[in-house]
Formats: C-alpha cells, structure tokens, sequence
C-alpha cells in the first residue's frame, strides 16, 4: 500500500529537483512564484515523508493510552496529508480545487471522521452546541470508536465505528488518485520540453556558437553553473579567442561535450521516471543474510603492483582556489609529476601568473585536465 504512494511521490520530486527546479521553461507552466521559490515545495514533500509510516502502519495498540495516541496522530496524519495534496494541485496548475476534493469520498469521508474525532469534538454554530464526542474504550485493535452526540438527533447516543484498514485504502486512492493527476500534467510538461531540447540539439550542429548560447539560456540554463566559467559571458569570450591558443579551443570543445552529454542525460532521465519500475524495498529486509566463509591462505608472498600515476587529488585542489598558498604548494606537487610535460608546465605558469582572471587560470586547469587525461 506504502509503496505505489511512496513511487509517485518519488517521480514527482525527481521532476521537481531535476526539471521544475533547474529550468525556467519547466517552472514557468506551474504556479513557480516567490513563495514556491522558498524551499517550500521541500517542506510538503518532508511532511509526506514523516507522516507516511504514520498512516500505512500495521502495528495494533490495544493499550487505551497507546490506542488513543495512535488515533490522534493517525487521522491527523490523514487530515494534513490531505491539505498538502490540495496544495500539490493547486502548485501544478491541475485545475482541481478544494471543492472539487469535497465532492471526492476518498477526501470527504476520511476528512469528516478526522473533524468529527479529532478536529472539533465540541462543535458550536453560532454560539450553539451542535455535537459533542468522546473516545470509546473498546480495545478492538483494529477499529476506531468514539461515541457522538448531536443536536440533529436529539443529543441521543450514537456509537461510530470505523476500520482502520478501511479508512488507509480509502486514502490510498485518494493519494493515487491524485499524484496519478499531478504526474499526468508534468509528463505533459516535459513532453513539451523534451521537444525543446531537440530544438537545441539540431543548432550545435547547425547554428553558430551565439545562438546555441541563446537557446541554452531560453532551455538549458543550469548548465551555466556546472562548471568553472561556464557563464554566458565568459564562454563567449574565450570562444572568441579559440584561435589563439589551444587553451581556448580545447575548453569551447569541452563545453560542447558537456552540452551533448547532459542534454542525452537529460532526456535519459526524463524517460526513466516514467518507465522505471515500481520496487518493494520491504522485501529486502526479509532476504536472509547470504553465508560467508572465510579461507585463510598459507601464502605469504606479496604481489607488487605497479601505481598508476594519478593527479585528479592535486587538479582538484589547485581547482577550488582557495589562496595563493595552496597553489604553491599544490602546483609544485603537479611539477615534479609533470617534470617533463611542457604543456602541463607552461600552463601551470599561465595559471600563476593569471591567478586572479577566472577565464585564463580555468582554461589553463582545463588543458592540464585533457593533456593528464584527467575529467
């Protein structure tokens, strides 16, 4: 039951952090406006996250304390369920609104136990008492039972008994049912995005440098702060001088193969969420333990094997930049590995004589990386 609900609420936020988030022509067909900007959206899907156990337990009290702990915290958890899900379609422009939910028995139903138990036990309209309720003390561990009074029948006692089983389907299909509604409307969303994307992908091959910046700012933004000067501005200065060195070509060159790369990546991705399969990660705590045995060996001779000489730990600190001082130091590690690398020296000097122009120390670091075939 918490799976499939868990499964959609997942996709939904993998389209949120990796769509919605990141790109302005995913955000701008939703209600993306300064609140949402917040972390707002973060703060639904954690209550979802908290409340969900609480909802689709299976754990029985029959302890009248624990009982009435549980029935509080669990409708509760039901009722604020129910108001995020108002406030997901409401945030993705579905059209649905709260009258419509109430019109929904899978919403009305489990809303009025909640209000009826939990929300208003001593109800007045207009200064008027128009019904009271109190907990039961049955100890049946799989019902809810509180006694009502009201004022329509005469204040007469009514016993209500509701199955806790029953009142989690119904807030499973609540929950599907709307999530389904939500996914359908992002899926159309990234259809049309997806369509964009091809757009851009057709101009890196058939289109000059500018315009495929132009379509990246329109569709592609983020791809902007991936990576050291991977600005607009920037890019488009050391493209215009790709001519002068191969520092500046070999960077513009690089970039186009991240473009490439994360658009097919992307596309990738958006396809995933819809078709990848729904896992009970439950039943992997029921897989027993594999058995392991443990040989020791006789043999003691010791197999040498040659290092690989690597520089990604001393390209990764001279990359952050923190001072001058880790330069040096770094950098002078990088030398004597380098020794006889020309290319990796002169850029290393290039880069300490330009230690503050982002454009010149970075294109330089980017050169070391293709020249030490490090990414």
């Amino acid at each position: 039951m918490k799976t499939t609900v868990k499964d959609k609420l997942d996709r939904i936020a993998d389209i949120w952090n990796y769509f919605i988030w990141e790109y302005k022509f995913c955000s701008n067909k939703i209600k993306f406006n300064d609140d949402i900007k917040t972390n707002y959206f973060g703060t639904i899907l954690g209550y979802f996250s908290d409340t969900i156990d609480i909802v689709f337990t299976k754990n029985k009290h029959s302890n009248y304390t624990d009982k009435f702990s549980f029935t509080v915290s669990f409708l509760q958890a039901v009722y604020v369920q129910q108001d995020l899900v108002q406030e997901m379609l409401e945030i993705f422009k579905t059209g649905i609104n709260k009258g419509a939910l109430k019109k929904d028995p899978t919403y009305c139903i489990n809303r009025d136990i909640r209000n009826e138990h939990v929300g208003h036990p001593i109800s007045k309209r207009n200064g008027n008492l128009v019904s009271v309720t109190l907990f039961s003390y049955q100890k049946n561990k799989n019902e809810i039972q509180y006694q009502r009074y009201r004022k329509d029948n005469y204040f007469k006692f009514e016993s209500k008994t509701h199955k806790i089983s029953e009142i989690q389907e119904r807030h499973r299909k609540f929950l599907e049912k709307y999530f389904d509604t939500i996914l359908v409307k992002l899926k159309s969303i990234l259809e049309e995005y997806l369509l964009e994307l091809d757009k851009l992908e057709k101009a890196i091959d058939n289109h000059d440098f500018k315009t495929v910046l132009k379509l990246v700012e329109l569709y592609f933004e983020a791809i902007f702060k991936s990576d050291y000067v991977y600005d607009k501005a920037s890019l488009i200065k050391i493209y215009e001088r790709k001519n002068e060195h191969i520092r500046y070509k070999n960077f513009i060159d690089r970039f186009y193969y991240d473009l490439r790369t994360a658009l097919a990546d992307k596309r990738n991705y958006a396809k995933d969420i819809f078709e990848r399969k729904v896992i009970n990660k439950s039943l992997f705590e029921t897989l027993p333990l594999p058995d392991i045995e443990i040989v020791f060996s006789n043999n003691t001779e010791v197999v040498k094997k040659s290092r690989k000489e690597t520089y990604h730990y001393e390209i990764s600190k001279i990359a952050e930049k923190r001072n001058p001082m880790d330069f040096d130091f770094f950098g002078c590690v990088l030398k004597r590995k380098c020794h006889n690398n020309e290319t990796v020296l002169k850029e290393l000097e290039h880069m300490e004589q330009n230690i503050d122009d982002e454009i010149e120390y970075y294109t330089s670091l980017r050169l070391i990386c293709v020249e030490l075939n490090e990414k």
